[in-house]
């Protein structure tokens, strides 16, 4: 559940059957941290960040649903009453089970990240410590990083994830992202000149915020052109009057074939 769609150690205890959908889930709830207690009403309590009522949809791939379906094959949901923070009277359908059947009292994340650790243990994933080498929190982050890696748009696994501001995924997996460099100069490469980019010369290599070093390649005219971390240095925008104010759109089509010529 963790690692197919991104929830929260408490969001994944808290999930339930209404959260189903098709093709995605449907996450409103997580586990209160005093959920343990037999004295709690509110064992369910709204997303981090969020009001009750609020929630975000994360699709699911294939296997999540397959998984889903195991699981209820096998275990009955559990319903499970609690008090809303507005005073209603609520009833979930829930895949993780309260410890005692009957009682109402829910495993929290930090139960559940001791039963993780301990069978971590059992299954031989631990450090040169002896320690667990992962946590519940681990199957989270497999699930950013492994979309980010793969392409998938920060924005989009940033609100998958619940995050309040992409500012915060950046903050954590920016450092995961693919190098935006070989995937721009083929891009621009193909709108402006479609070919082979074997010619090109050595690729640019990125450190900080601009370039250590740079990158010469030849035109079809031999003019050679430079790449620095504040832009192209391209000597036909000059010769063609690219950077006067009476450049026109008439003459972009000239432009074009001098621009093509010396780059």
């Amino acid at each position: 559940m963790q690692a197919g769609t991104g929830q929260r150690p408490s969001e994944a205890l808290a999930f339930s059957t209404e959260g189903r959908r098709s093709g995605f889930v449907r996450i409103r709830w997580q586990v209160s941290a005093m959920a343990h207690r037999a004295d709690c009403r509110m064992i369910f309590v709204p997303l981090k960040n969020r009001t009750e009522g609020e929630y975000r949809d994360v699709p699911t791939a294939l296997f999540v649903d397959q998984e889903m379906d195991a699981h209820l094959s096998t275990w009955k949901p559990v319903p499970v009453i609690f008090i809303g923070q507005r005073g209603k009277r609520r009833m979930l359908e829930v895949f993780f089970s309260p410890r005692s059947y009957g009682k109402g009292t829910m495993p929290t994340a930090s139960t559940y990240g001791y039963h993780f650790k301990k069978a971590c243990q059992s299954a031989g994933l631990v450090g040169a410590d002896g320690e667990a080498a992962y946590t519940p929190g681990s199957l989270r982050h497999f699930f950013a990083s492994t979309a980010l890696a793969h392409g998938v748009p920060i924005h989009e696994v940033s609100r998958w994830l619940g995050h309040r501001s992409v500012k915060t995924t950046i903050d954590i997996y920016g450092h995961l992202l693919p190098s935006a460099w070989s995937r721009c100069r083929a891009v621009l490469q193909n709108a402006m000149r479609p070919a082979s980019l074997i010619d090109a010369g050595p690729a640019e290599v990125p450190t900080g915020s601009g370039v250590s070093t740079q990158a010469r390649s030849r035109g079809a005219a031999g003019e050679a052109t430079e790449l620095h971390g504040t832009g192209m240095e391209l000597p036909c925008w000059d010769n063609a009057g690219m950077g006067t104010p009476e450049t026109t759109f008439p003459q972009v089509g000239a432009l074009h074939q001098t621009f093509r010529s010396n780059v």
